[in-house]
């Protein structure tokens, strides 16, 4: 199944018809999703863990979170540092931040894997490493084609390009 996300606005491009709108905050990280076709919300939001402050950089103790209205989650990711990347393994970096290059996650009780390709493609994996779902950008004519073999939610699809949005963000690196 093909989607097309423009703008924030997740549509069925064989009848045009938008299925889902992304809307951020004033501030923060937490984004809500309005389906078209009911009433419900959903919110995205970036947790943070307990951390010692000298832990506090570390993208092991963020959880990307799905939930609905009753805050029960529906979908979580763990970020994970690039395999070469690693700073319990290489060291922290002088002048960038360490590459965050996929992510655990799970949607209900199943597993997948996040896997960010370069700062505007993606691709979802099952546990055996088929993968299952592809978000590519469209270049110059802007937004997003979402492949999917496999059907899922309105919620989630946005859901998951939400966070392929926050691994990018993780990947910024902070001028101050």
């Amino acid at each position: 199944m093909r989607y097309m996300m423009k703008s924030g606005t997740l549509s069925n491009p064989k009848n045009g018809r938008m299925l889902a709108q992304i809307k951020s905050s004033f501030w923060g990280a937490r984004k809500t999703i309005f389906l078209s076709d009911d009433d419900k919300q959903y919110h995205t939001d970036i947790n943070i863990l307990g951390a010692p402050a000298k832990k506090s950089g570390n993208v092991r103790l963020r959880i990307f979170t799905l939930n609905n209205n009753n805050g029960e989650v529906l979908m979580e990711a763990h970020p994970c540092y690039a395999k070469d990347d690693d700073p319990d393994i290489v060291g922290w970096p002088i002048c960038r931040t360490p590459k965050i290059d996929h992510a655990d996650l799970s949607i209900g009780d199943i597993g997948y894997l996040l896997v960010m390709h370069n700062n505007q493609n993606y691709s979802l994996k099952d546990k055996i490493g088929t993968i299952i779902l592809q978000i590519m950008h469209k270049g110059i004519s802007g937004g997003w084609t979402i492949d999917t073999t496999e059907k899922f939610p309105a919620q989630v699809l946005c859901g998951l390009f939400i966070f392929c949005r926050y691994i990018e963000q993780e990947n910024e690196f902070i001028v101050v």
